[in-house]
């Protein structure tokens, strides 16, 4: 309760609006407040017990001592081994999620102030040095981890580049360049998503956020003036007082404490930040000035109001919940550039990886797409090619089709794949590019292509004919994004399954998240609270035809098939308004002929002359029986989207069960073991996104096999997703794994697996 308290303490956006708006708070309005905070995190208490232990917390305790007891109470988890830092292996997921919302470059500064303190031998600048060299995220003390790293590393193997950077990161910048900050941070200003995001997180708006940035410089600039010239002048800073064009008395690239520290010299933005906590932490205890007090506070609390905008909070669950932080552009002035992200993935201890895949969203236009790859090769230097293999993935980005379906007269879709060809034909272009040595080097970096972003906003028939294009001219190494997030758990089984047949995957090739096929059905329906689900009409149909065409391969599930053709043929009536019968296998193929190109194979444009891939697109068509091209044309049709987009509610086991539905998931995983596909799996992106409370729920134990001894065992490698938004990094997530997998099945099981996953990611890299 303490560290609730504590991290309340420190991320308390109703104490940090009573700053803005009042400038201080008294004793009696700083507990209520806590209270309050601490319940929010922790609701299913009663009030008695969070009050006792708060009594305990403040009483006669000044804002300064809450202060260093709050730090101090985080920083237990932390330990030390020799000049480097470690987390408590048993509380590695506790400092997960306590770094959510508090700096853990705070929390660590904090350790190295009381670590130096107590030893004359220890130089403060020589840990800050050593520790925050790359990265502000320790890890835990494994040595047998530690083993596989250091001979022959890991491979990270699904890491999207934008949303990679650290928070500590990107606070420096937005304080240094507020400005050019904000500039940046306006396009998102009229994306009503990222409106919702800045209401859920409290009161503020927008407009206010640029001002608590010039707030937070300005009170470091005060702190520092306070510290270093004895400053006794009282500024409180709230919204109406403080003066938004103020000069800063402290300036410099680096730092402002740079300039006053000249017999220090530190390497990077993120370490001169560390040691400035750390004088502002001496003066703290040295002066015990309550305004001092107050201040460091107010800041402190702007710093962790920032980081929960660029990182998903453990009550922030779903996709959507997600995208918001990808596009509210706080990470774009620091990510112009590569260079710091790619040491930065490298971790805290010496260089994790072997390979990093990094991916990228391909651009529409041919200027703009060499300008972004000539960006990301060069951050990668020279020495950092000593260090892992760079391999570059681009991933097309799903966007809902937001046309009124009453007014569409062409296809589905329309928008996304016009979008995609055009994407697709500059990302070729821009893979002819060569230097002046004639080396094709973005081409050598490119090695696969992936689709990523909101399944709920675009299925894998919207993306097949540019996969299937690709293969047709050679490419080989796909992967898609499918099964992360879904209405019901056939919703995810299905896109697994349509990413597989639609796009034509073949052995080598990869599926990511998948969480479909390994979240247990049971944990699923209850986390669902008995509630119904509200779901597209035709999304149901769909997922009912898939079923379908999966049953009839089962002889134990056959008995479902009567089941399912009668619901079958009442949505199908619906929604197609047809009096001729069809056969379930006309049904089902027109289903699967989704995967070709409605450009083409409706006729609204001839295959080009020079386009062989979409002659053959369409001939294969053509030979297609003329009832199930009836049926995929109506598919298309704007009338029948209409009906097909209406909503209606059933029930989570309105049709199986949770056995099964188990069986329908282990189903799949055959399937994708008969292909030889891979599922690429990220813990801590799951447990933020999906249903889960914990990593002891995460699905990998079963897809181990260590949940029931006749479960299939899907070909899995390990990725981190987006390292900054989830606070991770690949050696992370090993350990994260590491830890769950020990707990529930002893340290030589886990480390055996640890052994398989690295093998499987290393053999499952694209070549």
């Amino acid at each position: 309760m303490k560290t609730l308290l504590s991290i309340a303490f420190l991320d308390s956006q109703r104490v940090l609006e009573k700053y803005f708006y009042n400038g201080h708070l008294n004793d009696k309005e700083l507990q209520n407040y806590l209270f309050v905070e601490a319940h929010t995190k922790d609701p299913y208490k009663p009030d008695y017990i969070f009050k006792n232990v708060m009594e305990d917390f403040t009483k006669n305790k000044s804002t300064n001592e809450l202060l260093t007891n709050s730090l101090e109470e985080l920083s237990k988890i932390l330990i030390f081994r020799g000049e480097k830092i470690y987390v408590e292996n048993q509380q590695f997921e506790k400092w997960q999620n306590t770094i959510l919302s508090v700096s853990p470059l705070l929390i660590i500064s904090y350790k190295i102030y009381k670590h130096a303190k107590e030893s004359f031998r220890i130089k403060q600048e020589d840990l800050i040095k050593t520790i925050f060299e790359k990265s502000a995220l320790p890890s835990i003390y494994e040595p047998q981890l530690d083993y596989i790293i250091n001979n022959g590393g890991l491979n990270e193997m699904h890491m999207h580049l934008t949303g990679t950077t650290e928070i500590d990161i990107v606070w420096h910048d937005a304080l240094q360049q507020p400005d050019k900050f904000y500039a940046n941070i306006k396009k998102s200003l009229k994306n009503s998503t990222v409106t919702e995001q800045y209401l859920q997180i409290g009161h503020f708006e927008q407009d206010d956020f640029y001002r608590l940035l010039k707030i937070a410089s300005q009170i470091r600039d005060k702190l520092l003036s306070i510290i270093y010239d004895s400053c006794d002048k009282k500024e409180y800073f709230t919204k109406d007082e403080f003066d938004i064009g103020k000069t800063l008395n402290y300036a410099s690239r680096n730092h402002p404490i740079s300039s006053l520290e000249n017999d220090i010299s530190l390497d990077s933005k993120m370490q001169y930040e560390s040691l400035f906590i750390i004088r502002s932490l001496e003066y703290l205890e040295s002066s015990q000035s309550i305004y001092f007090g107050h201040l460091f506070h107010y800041y402190l609390l702007i710093y962790a109001y920032f980081q929960k905008l660029l990182v998903q909070q453990k009550t922030q669950v779903g996709f959507d919940q997600f995208q918001k932080i990808t596009v509210n552009e706080l990470r774009e002035l620091t990510e112009e550039e590569y260079n710091n992200r790619y040491h930065q993935l490298q971790g805290m201890y010496d260089n994790s990886l072997s390979v990093l895949e990094g991916r990228f969203a391909p651009k529409d236009d041919l200027t703009k797409s060499l300008k972004l790859l000539k960006a990301i090769y060069k951050g990668y230097d020279k020495k950092l090619q000593k260090d892992f293999k760079l391999k570059l993935v681009p991933h097309f980005i799903k966007q809902l089709d937001k046309r009124n379906p009453n007014k569409i007269i062409t296809f589905r879709d329309l928008e996304l794949r016009i979008k995609n060809k055009k994407s697709l034909e500059i990302l070729l272009g821009s893979m002819q590019y060569h230097n002046e040595k004639g080396q094709y080097i973005y081409k050598e970096l490119i090695v696969g292509f992936d689709a990523a972003a909101n399944e709920l906003h675009a299925s894998p028939e919207a993306f097949s004919p540019i996969f299937r294009k690709l293969a047709f001219l050679g490419y080989k190494n796909f992967t898609y994004h499918a099964g992360e997030d879904f209405v019901h758990i056939l919703s995810g089984l299905r896109m697994v399954y349509e990413a597989v047949d639609f796009l034509e995957m073949q052995s080598g090739n990869r599926i990511g998240h998948a969480t479909a096929l390994g979240i247990e059905p049971e944990l699923w329906n209850q986390r669902l609270y008995d509630s119904k689900l509200t779901i597209k009409k035709g999304e149901w149909l769909d997922n009912l035809v898939f079923a379908y065409d999966f049953c009839s391969e089962n002889q134990t599930m056959y008995h479902y098939l009567a089941k399912l053709e009668a619901s079958i043929r009442r949505y199908f009536a619906e929604i197609y308004c047809s009096a001729q019968y069809y056969s379930m296998h006309q049904i089902i193929q027109a289903w699967k002929c989704r995967k070709y190109d409605p450009f083409i194979v409706l006729g609204w444009r001839e295959p080009s002359f020079f386009e062989d891939f979409e002659s053959k697109e369409l001939q294969k068509y053509k030979v297609i029986d003329e009832d199930i091209r009836a049926i995929y044309e109506a598919y298309h049709e704007g009338c029948r989207i209409a009906k097909y987009n209406q909503m209606i509610q059933i029930e989570p086991l309105e049709i199986f069960g949770i056995d099964e539905l188990r069986e329908l998931q282990n189903m799949m995983i055959k399937f994708l073991n008969e292909k030889n596909i891979a599922i690429e799996t990220l813990p801590t992106s799951n447990v933020r996104i999906s249903y889960y409370k914990n990593y002891d729920e995460h699905h990998l134990k079963r897809w181990l096999g260590l949940s029931r001894a006749d479960d299939p065992k899907p070909y899995v490698v390990v990725g981190s997703d987006d390292t900054g938004i989830f606070m991770t990094n690949l050696r992370n997530e090993y350990a994260h794994i590491f830890q769950f997998l020990r707990r529930k099945n002893g340290h030589e099981i886990a480390l055996q697996n640890i052994n398989n996953l690295n093998s499987a990611s290393k053999a499952f890299t694209f070549l």
